[in-house]
């Protein structure tokens, strides 16, 4: 017993050396009004406890990725001990390099306490891997200045549970009264698409990792896009930029897509008070479909080859996964100062978190409609292929909507002889 205890003692003291020998963490991220911001604000909480701690944060914003490969082909030569990777391409870096990160659900991080659609891409077997970070939850953004010219009360429609039915009927009321399609499109980028395969809970892959575009969710999915075309209810652009033009220069009655696209909308004056948001509707026919979706978001990760990592580990659990009244402010700050939704539910009652918002329409308190709605967005898997197939699928939906491909099964065929063709299968 006598030795048992000494063992215990000594790894705990080992433990305590090894933090308070750490005195510098580096950290890599790429937005600094985003990210950048919120890992600063993570920062200053952690050395309130943590004085002599000093966090270096690296604003990455070129070739983050390409750099993070080179180090972990170099076994861990050059890398920082924190990064942040986009949540659509961590399985990709967990399959290639599945012993280059920090177990940290083994270092005691509490799971349940994050959004679940959040957990699954960072998740191999059992273990977990990444601190969840910002939500991409999504709605769908509506002009309700051209709702009421088109004959239309908004409120009928603040707040409710939509089907695309709906949805389409809503849009060829506008159309007709108003000459404006319901929704800003960009035809090169398959983001649209995902956002309504997600919320039914369907996935692209088989289990296995083998495409799956057969599936009834995608199937009904790629339908409903073509109705949508052929009935001229899309703003089609190519490109970001003319995206965020055509929506910011009253091209279209309005767009989905995820929170993060509110800096974006307030950027131009002139839309204040016209837009609402609603839940994402629901597309029929497909058992477990939901209001509710996601489109983006990102986590942050320890390296395993960081000299630093106990130290790193517990920064990060310490701010950005224990309920504590400093980091409740936190969150609740870093949603004010640079929209960053977080997902860990304890620090969603903060009062920027439930404010009404001024610039929306009847002053609509959208961070407070955000968070519920990413409570019932349905668990996500993208798989180490995810971008080959965005790509593939991307480039199909477009040849439907010309004509190119005359059905579905074309169009499917299509995505898979690309995407085959890509990953030399």
């Amino acid at each position: 017993m006598k030795k048992r205890m000494f063992i215990v003692l000594a790894l705990v003291a080992t433990l305590v050396v090894g933090l308070s020998a750490q005195k510098k963490l580096t950290v890599w991220c790429w937005d600094p009004n985003f990210n950048v911001y919120a890992m600063k604000q993570a920062a200053a909480v952690y050395n309130k406890t943590h004085p002599k701690v000093t966090i270096e944060i690296v604003d990455m914003a070129q070739d983050i990725e390409a750099k993070i490969i080179s180090g972990l082909q170099a076994g861990g030569a050059g890398l920082p001990d924190i990064a942040l990777f986009q949540d659509f391409r961590i399985e990709q870096f967990l399959h290639d390099y599945p012993k280059a990160f920090v177990d940290l659900k083994a270092a005691g991080v509490d799971y349940s306490k994050f959004a679940a659609y959040k957990v699954g891409p960072m998740t191999v077997g059992d273990h977990v891997y990444g601190i969840p970070f910002d939500t991409g939850s999504t709605g769908l953004w509506l002009r309700t200045d051209y709702m009421k010219a088109a004959g239309l009360n908004p409120d009928d429609y603040m707040g409710k549970d939509l089907t695309w039915s709906d949805v389409i009927k809503l849009g060829e009321t506008v159309k007709a009264k108003t000459g404006k399609p319901l929704l800003a499109y960009q035809s090169d980028n398959f983001d649209m698409l995902r956002i309504v395969v997600q919320s039914t809970g369907g996935q692209f892959f088989k289990p296995d990792g083998s495409l799956d575009l057969h599936s009834l969710a995608f199937e009904k999915s790629l339908a409903l896009f073509k109705e949508l075309n052929d009935k001229g209810l899309l703003y089609p652009v190519v490109g970001w930029s003319d995206w965020i033009n055509a929506i910011n220069s009253d091209k279209s009655a309005g767009f989905l897509n995820a929170i993060w696209m509110v800096g974006s909308v307030k950027s131009r004056p002139a839309n204040a008070g016209k837009y609402m948001i609603i839940p994402t509707p629901r597309i029929e026919g497909v058992p477990g479909a939901a209001n509710a979706s996601n489109n983006g978001g990102s986590s942050w990760y320890v390296f395993s080859s960081s000299p630093n990592k106990a130290r790193a580990v517990d920064f990060l659990k310490s701010v950005w996964a224990t309920d504590t009244p400093d980091n409740e402010a936190f969150y609740n700050e870093i949603l004010k100062g640079a929209g960053a939704m977080g997902t860990f539910l304890p620090c969603q009652t903060g009062s920027n978190y439930t404010a009404p918002d001024d610039f929306f329409y009847k002053s609509q308190p959208i961070y407070k409609d955000f968070a519920a709605w990413m409570k019932d967005v349905p668990v996500l898997r993208y798989t180490p292929n995810y971008v080959p197939m965005r790509d593939a699928v991307a480039h199909a939906t477009l040849g439907y909507f010309q004509g190119k491909y005359k059905t579905i099964d074309e169009t499917i065929s299509a995505a898979e002889a690309e995407y085959k063709q890509v990953m030399g299968q």
